[in-house]
C-alpha cells in the first residue's frame, strides 16, 4: 500500500521531471561545499588513456594497505555532528584493515588482452564501510586520477540514492560517498551481508556498473514504527510515521491543525526536541533538513491539513521517546530573526514513540 508520502513524491517526479544524474551529481557536489567549507571538493580530471573493464566473478579482499577513514580529520567532523550517537557509530565502522569484516571488490579483466586471465586493478577500492539500514556510507580510493560516480546505487539489488561523493581532504586521494537508502523493507532487513553496485564513469563519458560485498555482523538495521497523536488542544498528528538509526532519524507526520496561530509556526519546524532522559536539543542543533507541503483548508470543518518531514541528527536514537516542542519566534520586517524572541510552548508538547 502506498504511504501519502510516496503519493507525494510521485506528484513531484510527474511534475518536475529528473534532471540528468550527471547534472545532478555536479548540484549536490556544489552544495555540499558550500555547506563544508572546511573540505576541498577540488576533483583531479586529468584525461588519460583508458581501457574497457569487464567484471568477472573472481574477488579480491582487500589488506591493510590504505588508510581507514576514522583515521582522517573529516571523518571524526562528521562523527561530532551526530551527537551521543557518535561513539556507537564509530563502533560500527567496517575497515578494511582490521578483522571487523571483509570488503571484497571484483576484480576486472583487460578486454583488450588476448590472455583471458590477465586481470586488472580494481576501478576502486573501499578502505571503510558503515551501514545502518537508513545511510551507507563507503570511503574509496580510486586507481586512477578520473573518479565520478553515477547517482543510483543498488544495495541488495535495491536503488538507493547517492547523495554526494567527495575528496575527504586535500591531496588525500580518499573519497567519502554518502548513500541514502530510501526502502523500507531494505532499511528494516537484518544483514551481515551488503552487495553494491555503483556506475562508474572511466572516462566524463564513458560509465561502467561495479560491485564490491560487505560481509560484517556490523551492519546494521533501521527502526520504523508507525502511530498517531490526538488529543490535542490545537489539532492532531493524524499519523507518523518514523525511521530511527544512530546517523539519522527521518520523521514523516501528517497533520490537521485547527488553531490558525499555530499553522504560523508547525510547519516551519521550529521545535525543540526532547528525549527520554530530558536532554534537549534546538533547532539548530538537530535540523539535516526539513520539508513542507502546501497546507489546505477545510472551511467546513475548519481544519488545515498538511504533510512535514524532519530530517534529524543527533538526538539520542536509544531513547524510546521524541517529544516535540513547538517554538514560537518573531520577525523583523526583513524576514529576520529578532534575537531572544523564541517564546518555548511547553503546554502544546507532542511525544511520539520512536520504539517497534
Amino acid at each position: 500500500m502506498r504511504t501519502n508520502y510516496e503519493d507525494f513524491a510521485a506528484e513531484l517526479n510527474r511534475s518536475f521531471p529528473r534532471t540528468p544524474e550527471r547534472f545532478q551529481q555536479i548540484v549536490s557536489q556544489e552544495v555540499y561545499a558550500q555547506m563544508n567549507p572546511v573540505k576541498n571538493r577540488s576533483r583531479k580530471r586529468k584525461r588519460k588513456p583508458y581501457k574497457a573493464l569487464l567484471p568477472i566473478a573472481a574477488c579480491l579482499v582487500l589488506a591493510g594497505s590504505t588508510v581507514a577513514a576514522a583515521r582522517l580529520p573529516v571523518f571524526q567532523n562528521w562523527l561530532s555532528g551526530l551527537g551521543i550517537n557518535a561513539k556507537t557509530v564509530e563502533e560500527s565502522m567496517i575497515h578494511s584493515d582490521e578483522a571487523s569484516g571483509a570488503i571484497i571488490m571484483e576484480s576486472i579483466v583487460d578486454i583488450d588482452s588476448s590472455d583471458s586471465s590477465v586481470q586488472s586493478e580494481p576501478l576502486f577500492r573501499v578502505t571503510d564501510v558503515y551501514y545502518d539500514g537508513a545511510t551507507l556510507i563507503f570511503w574509496a580510493d580510486p586507481q586512477s586520477d578520473f573518479f565520478e560516480l553515477g547517482d543510483h546505487v543498488y544495495i541488495n539489488g535495491i536503488d538507493s540514492r547517492l547523495e554526494y561523493v567527495v575528496e575527504t581532504e586535500e591531496g588525500s586521494g580518499i573519497y567519502e560517498c554518502k548513500v541514502s537508502v530510501l526502502n523500507q523493507e531494505l532499511q528494516q532487513a537484518e544483514t551481515d551481508s551488503i552487495h553494491v553496485k555503483v556506475g562508474v564513469y572511466t572516462a566524463p563519458d564513458s560509465k561502467e556498473d561495479y560491485s564490491f560485498t560487505v560481509e560484517s555482523d556490523k551492519l546494521g538495521t533501521a527502526v520504523r514504527n508507525t502511530g498517531n497523536v490526538s488529543g490535542l488542544d490545537f489539532g492532531q498528528i493524524v499519523s507518523y510515521d518514523v525511521t530511527v538509526t544512530p546517523s539519522v532519524i527521518n520523521l514523516h507526520l501528517n497533520w490537521e491543525v485547527s488553531d490558525d496561530r499555530m499553522m504560523e509556526i508547525l510547519p516551519w519546524g521550529e521545535y525543540i526536541l526532547e528525549d527520554a532522559s530530558g536532554k534537549r536539543l534546538t533547532r539548530d542543533e538537530w535540523l539535516r533538513s526539513s520539508g513542507c507541503s502546501i497546507p489546505e483548508y477545510d472551511e467546513a470543518g475548519g481544519i488545515n491539513t498538511f504533510s512535514q518531514d524532519l530530517e534529524i541528527v543527533g538526538f539520542d536514537a536509544s531513547s524510546p521517546t521524541m517529544t516535540i516542542i513547538p517554538v514560537r519566534v518573531q520577525w523583523d520586517a526583513d524576514g529576520s530573526k529578532i534575537v531572544d524572541s523564541e517564546k518555548v510552548l511547553e503546554d502544546y508538547a507532542i511525544t511520539i514513540d520512536l520504539t517497534k
